[in-house]
């Protein structure tokens, strides 16, 4: 596994995929305010929870671990970290405001994203250890972004589920609406 070599076109994608977060987190909020995100589904986390916790994750696992494998002569365990999964507490005044949030994350992500156009190639190619097990520092920030994507999946999929939801009842509203224009007399009491 340390014998791999981490080309440039890699790290580009690495790079792109990163700023997408950033992105993301500017576009949301214009239209975040349409959407019910301080809503808790019952098996799972409100939109403005999940971002939460991309956030804690970015600010207070990965990016520490980048920093240490990156500045620290000597190896760098995982394990030495509390995993973001473990540690975050979801603080119902930050939930509060999704905008913050949301600008949080975008400047987060634009620090993150500068920090790793100044990583040399070669230090990318860095090996941290999970378990004993060697991992390339590359592969663990691709592991940030596949969790990343993976939250950002379960966002859509909320925002898809409330805007049907909305659709089935303005439908709902609307056959309402024309019964009532069809046949107004037969929602009078006769004698």
């Amino acid at each position: 596994m340390t014998d791999r070599e981490i080309s440039q076109d890699e790290l580009d994608r690495l790079i792109d995929d990163a700023s997408y977060l950033q992105d993301e987190a500017e576009a949301m909020q214009y239209v975040i305010d349409d959407v019910p995100y301080s809503k808790t589904p019952p098996d799972g986390r409100s939109i403005a929870e999940m971002l939460l916790f991309i956030d804690h994750a970015q600010t207070s696992y990965y990016r520490p671990i980048m920093e240490e494998a990156i500045d620290n002569p000597r190896p760098t365990h995982l394990d030495n970290f509390t995993h973001f999964k473990e540690d975050f507490e979801k603080d119902e005044e930050k939930l509060k405001n999704v905008h913050k949030i949301l600008k949080k994350i975008a400047k987060h992500r634009a620090g993150l994203v500068n920090s790793i156009k100044n990583i040399s190639l070669i230090d990318w190619e860095t090996v941290v250890y999970r378990d004993d097990n060697q991992l390339l520092l590359f592969d663990l920030m691709q592991e940030m972004i596949r969790f990343e994507r993976g939250i950002l999946k379960d966002i859509a999929d909320q925002v898809r589920i409330y805007n049907q939801e909305k659709k089935q009842q303005r439908d709902l509203e609307q056959r309402r609406s024309q019964r009532n224009d069809q046949h107004p007399t037969e929602n009078k009491t006769g004698n």
